[in-house]
């Protein structure tokens, strides 16, 4: 059938249709690829996912490096000879430390130096132990976890920044995914049309050979057949290009083929606009950014106004010094005499402690502008993602009603043609009609499935993993 078509058909357009058909018979054999599958595979293997999961681990290593400040720390010291033990200036010792986020430090130091004079060598032990309070500025868990809770906020708003990145790659997939489908089935009614257009070409030549009709029918028929033979090849490589950006959003190599979901899932979220509203003012993840963002801005105007504060350490210290022939001799545990001092620092001039006080404030402040006009955004954004899908649901239901008048518009013109009532202008300018209502149609169908995940993105209830189907 295909072969005696083809001898009436231009080679061009013999070509489009044999191509078309291997083209189908191969994605035939292709694996089917759904949407959440799509979406899995992006969120795993995405070169941002896995910068964005990159940036969590850093943030974690800080919190670790801030948490090592208040470990216990070991240091040795030793300086020794190999042979002799008689030499002088050797060094033997060990000191460990301890800070408490209550600005409370433990000291020990435990160390013994040789040293040689007239009557022989001798070790000089000397044995500390220091406690260390401070009273005013570093004092209280809020100014010594400090470094603590800034490294937990970095990690909170790491993983905040990373599900937002889920969603915004999950948006892209389906997009693309829509996209194909609907371009996939506008080549298919591409490929319908090249078709009719050779068979309106084929029956004008004949009823031209008949006097029918005249030399224009033909030239109509022509330009029809290769406005279609275009139409078909730009389609087709739109599909490709959608391939493409799917494979590339899954971080997949451009010989993975793969097929689509047979139609698209036209649904609509009925949802009030101030109900809407009230949901994304709760659930936006933007929101609760801002929200910890302007936490952090308050800490920092305490710890700046902590900063004031003049610098008063207590400490009591119990030491123990004493000389022995020998390295074992030189310590023990009694005669360890009590010490108790303090110091006293501040600077006359507080300029910049000042200047640091009101610098928080201010970036406090802007920081709370900023959380409300984000409040007043997702609103915005909120009302405009309702109205687009309510305006793409009635779009939707007008392109299906032209799709449908083109579809007996063609029939009509198709038999009155056939009967010789009227030349094929009315033909062509059908099927033209035809073809702009599906694409319309397609079109609008897919967005209208995106614009319902849009929406649940707006309003911050959209799992990447679970509700993209």
């Amino acid at each position: 059938m295909r072969t005696q078509r083809c001898g009436r058909m231009p080679m061009l357009l013999c070509l489009a249709v044999l191509l078309g058909g291997s083209g189908v018979s191969a994605q035939e054999g292709a694996p089917f690829l759904t949407l959440h599958e799509a979406v899995l595979v992006a969120l795993a293997e995405n070169d941002r996912m896995l910068t964005s999961r990159e940036s969590i681990e850093q943030a974690e290593l800080g919190r670790t490096v801030a948490e090592s400040a208040f470990g216990i720390r070991i240091t040795p010291n030793v300086l020794g000879s190999f042979g002799q033990s008689d030499v002088r200036n050797q060094t033997y010792g060990v000191g460990a430390s301890k800070r408490f986020t209550t600005g409370t430090e433990v000291r020990m130091d435990v160390g013994a130096s040789t040293f040689r004079n007239q009557i022989g060598s001798f070790y000089a032990a000397d044995t500390t132990i220091l406690l260390r309070q401070s009273l005013l500025r570093g004092f209280g868990p809020t100014v010594g976890r400090r470094q603590i809770e800034r490294s937990e906020y970095q990690i909170a708003g790491a993983e905040r920044q990373h599900g937002i990145a889920e969603q915004q790659l999950a948006l892209e997939v389906a997009g693309a995914y829509y996209r194909l489908i609907a371009q996939r089935e506008l080549a298919a009614v591409a490929r319908t049309a090249l078709e009719n257009a050779g068979q309106l070409l084929a029956a004008s030549e004949a009823k031209l050979r008949a006097n029918l009709v005249s030399q224009l029918d033909v030239f109509r028929a022509r330009q029809l057949l290769a406005e279609a033979e275009g139409r078909v090849f730009d389609v087709d490589g739109a599909v490709e290009d959608l391939k493409d950006q799917l494979r590339f959003l899954m971080n997949r190599d451009v010989d993975y083929d793969f097929r689509v979901a047979p139609e698209i899932d036209g649904r609509v979220d009925a949802v009030a606009a101030g109900d809407a509203v009230a949901t994304a003012l709760r659930n936006r993840v933007e929101l609760r950014e801002a929200d910890a963002v302007v936490a952090e801005a308050e800490r920092d105007v305490g710890y700046a106004r902590h900063q004031l504060l003049p610098q008063v350490d207590v400490s009591l210290a119990l030491t123990r010094r004493e000389t022995a022939d020998a390295l074992r001799n030189a310590f023990g545990v009694d005669r360890f005499e009590p010490v108790t001092f303090f110091s006293v620092s501040t600077p006359l001039d507080r300029t910049a402690e000042l200047a640091g006080v009101r610098t928080a404030m201010m970036e406090r402040d802007r920081r709370i502008r900023a959380r409300d006009t984000l409040r007043r955004r997702i609103a915005q954004e909120v009302r405009r993602a309702v109205r687009l899908q309510q305006r793409l649901a009635n779009r939707l239901e007008s392109a299906e009603v032209s799709v449908d008048f083109a579809e007996r518009e063609v029939e009509l013109a198709n038999l009155r043609f056939q009967r010789g009532l009227s030349n094929n202008l009315d033909v062509v300018n059908a099927q033209a009609a035809l073809l702009n209502a599906t694409t319309r149609r397609l079109g609008v169908l897919a967005d209208l499935a995106l614009s319902r995940l849009t929406l649940r993105a707006t309003l911050g209830t959209l799992d990447a993993r679970r509700d993209v189907r």
